[in-house]
């Protein structure tokens, strides 16, 4: 779905975010019997979305309608989540990994218009947060 195009024209990142940030957030936002406290993860969670230039209360409208739109949107996050390199790309410049290339031009006015949603979720899978993943359809939860 996504292409790495900037490996395939070998540009180099810096592994400015090498170690994961979940354990981070995840000793942040839990308390004393290591049970997610709900307030201290959506603080932190606004925190970072400000990071990307996304407003905590835009969420709401950049959620696609369509089913099958939000479970696309659900995968290509995954996708970024899971993969070292485009994890790293998406937190040093802050935007999406997105390829423009001519097999994904179909998808891509769709990624356009769900950007702020697709960021949301990579950061909600990339940091781990526990309380906000019951909220992802589809991940039941875990990821």
């Amino acid at each position: 779905m996504i292409r790495r195009w900037f490996t395939k024209k070998n540009k180099l990142l810096q592994p400015a975010f090498e170690t994961p940030s979940s354990h981070s957030s995840l000793s942040l936002c839990t308390n004393a019997t290591d049970e997610p406290d709900p307030a201290k993860e959506i603080s932190h969670f606004k925190m970072r979305l400000k990071e990307f230039g996304i407003e905590f209360s835009h969420l709401v409208s950049s959620t696609p309608k369509d089913v099958e739109n939000r479970q696309q949107a659900i995968r290509v996050a995954e996708e970024i989540s899971k993969d070292p390199e485009m994890r790293n790309y998406f937190l040093t410049w802050k935007r999406l990994p997105l390829l423009h290339h001519e097999s994904t031009q179909h998808q891509k006015h769709t990624m356009k218009k769900q950007r702020e949603y697709i960021t949301a979720l990579t950061l909600i899978f990339i940091e781990n947060y526990q309380v906000l993943l019951q909220y992802v359809p589809g991940t039941g939860g875990k990821h």
